[in-house]
């Protein structure tokens, strides 16, 4: 079957990873559990930031702003 809308390679994927590589090789790595999911989070936030178009401090700080209260479309109405 060939699926053209599909690439034949995974380079796209191995670009989101090499900021995470690259990070780990500069730093040593993460020295606890916490400090690993720590890490995974940020990266995961920022790369879906990224393909979304967002600018990702801008996004933070809405996020920070609506600390202990429902985000927007969440809340009960």
């Amino acid at each position: 079957m060939s699926y053209p809308q599909v690439k034949p390679d995974n380079n796209d994927a191995e670009r989101a990873l090499r900021p995470i590589v690259v990070h780990r090789k500069v730093s040593g790595g993460a020295r606890s559990d916490w400090g690993a999911e720590l890490v995974a989070q940020m990266f995961s936030f920022l790369e879906t930031m990224r393909l979304q178009g967002n600018n990702a401090i801008t996004a933070l700080c809405e996020l920070l702003s609506l600390a202990g209260r429902s985000p927007p479309g969440l809340a009960p109405t």
